[in-house]
């Protein structure tokens, strides 16, 4: 897969005037890439998507499993005990104990391998993109530097890309900055060269989500492994893993009992000539006394706890690629976090609401439509409630599907508390189509939509 930064563009191309970019690109927004000019893109700079990490071979994650210390030490302490004793079910207790750790972690790594292509497969991104003059939805991987891509509230941003246009545009990005409040987008802001992510509001990346805002467009300049995206990507595939936890009390606890039959093995020696025993004899007892100090069943054991733990995270949802990772979860003993609401199902509700003087209660948890508007003092509900309930559903973009907020939360628990009092946003949005909208902006608070 080739990858490449759009040729004719700086490095700072948030910094530069949108259609500087879109020169710099040799395309019109207004009608977009030509499907030949596009094809011809494509093979240049290769498709819209992340490079997989380099796949391991079956045979050799089959012999990783043999790499532990103590598994080292068991495979000598059986090659050992059969030259010395000439018995074959010390040894061969062994092997089977061995063979049987190591079936048991290669089994494991495979069905999460195959769990996680599976999803792979499944999680395919499409974008809206003018080709030709037209709008057509295409899969993100076929995005070239260059595209014209129209992007709504609920949309996951294809590509890297400077915006062309915005309305009221913002976006997710703490995949990447780590901010959880969204970022408002605007097209002709002007931002320095040098300035971090986090402030490049010209610009869009990978993998965030738009939040807000309708008929976007951005012109896509970085595609795959060149976009920042990539970047973390291609970091995360160079990074090395260190051992666990688990693993380094287990090498540690090998690394004792290797001490521990080197002593017995030679307390044994110097204790049997002085007394005058033969030396074959006293031979075989050093190694049998050393092959016994080893716990032959602690790989199976460990490797069995592994698995179980493997089994009750899936039931949960979880995929579990090496069984070392279970355990590892497991020692965790703090985590630190900066941002409130990191730890909570990041979901917000309407609970109080105050209308011509009068306060009403709001019944109901997150974004299910179970729930009541009440009054405080127990007198009914007045007619005007459905005015300013329909003016909060009409002035907002946010979908509920399935439980779950599309677009910017706060609009979402509006767009309940709507439904709550018996409106029906979808059907409402669609008798009242908007004509006209003024953008929230901070320093007035507020927004409006004709």
């Amino acid at each position: 897969m080739a990858y490449s930064t759009s040729a004719g563009l700086p490095r700072s191309w948030h910094a530069s005037p949108a259609r500087e970019v879109a020169a710099g690109l040799d395309v019109d927004p207004s009608s977009g890439l030509s499907s030949a000019e596009a094809a011809r893109r494509l093979a240049e700079y290769g498709p819209n998507q992340l490079a997989a990490a380099p796949r391991e071979p079956g045979w050799r994650a089959f012999l990783r499993q043999f790499q532990d210390l103590l598994i080292v030490i068991l495979l000598i302490a059986a090659a050992v005990s059969l030259v010395v004793s000439r018995e074959w079910q010390t040894p061969v207790a062994i092997v089977v104990v061995v063979l049987l750790n190591a079936t048991i972690g290669f089994v494991q790594e495979s069905r999460a391998e195959a769990a996680l292509d599976a999803l792979r497969q499944m999680t395919v991104t499409t974008a809206t993109v003018r080709r030709d003059g037209r709008l057509v939805r295409l899969d993100a991987a076929e995005l070239v530097p260059g595209d014209v891509v129209v992007l709504a509230a609920g949309d996951r941003v294809p590509a890297d890309g400077r915006l062309f246009s915005a309305s009221s545009l913002e976006v997710q990005e703490s995949v990447l900055t780590g901010e959880a409040l969204a970022v408002a987008k605007s097209a002709d802001a002007v931002v320095g060269a040098d300035v971090p992510l986090a402030d490049r509001v010209t610009a869009v990346y990978m993998n965030t989500a738009v939040t807000r805002g309708r008929g976007e467009v951005l012109v896509v300049t970085d595609t795959g492994m060149a976009g920042e995206t990539g970047r973390i990507a291609d970091m995360l595939h160079k990074a090395q893993p260190g051992p666990t936890p688990l693993q380094r009390q287990i090498d540690t606890l090998s690394r004792t009992l290797a001490w521990v039959s080197g002593v017995v093995i030679l307390a044994v020696f110097v204790l049997g000539l002085v007394r005058g025993q033969d030396f074959g004899d006293l031979f075989v007892s050093a190694v049998s006394l050393a092959v016994a100090a080893i716990p032959e069943g602690l790989p199976a054991v460990v490797a069995f706890t592994l698995a179980m733990g493997t089994g009750r995270m899936a039931k949960r949802g979880a995929i579990v690629k090496r069984l070392a990772s279970v355990e590892t979860l497991g020692s965790t003993s703090q985590i630190c976090t900066d941002k409130t609401g990191t730890l909570t199902l990041n979901q917000m509700t309407a609970r109080e609401l105050l209308l011509a003087g009068r306060r009403f209660t709001v019944s109901g948890q997150g974004y299910s439509f179970d729930g009541r508007i009440r009054t405080t003092d127990g007198s009914p509900v007045p007619a005007t409630m459905d005015d300013a309930l329909t003016a909060m559903a009409l002035c907002s973009d946010a979908v509920i599907r399935d439980g779950q907020v599309v677009g910017d939360p706060t609009e979402g628990a509006l767009v309940v508390l709507a439904e709550k009092a018996g409106i029906d946003v979808a059907r409402l949005r669609q008798e009242r189509p908007r004509r006209l909208e003024i953008p929230f902006d901070s320093a007035y608070e507020f927004k409006s939509r004709f």
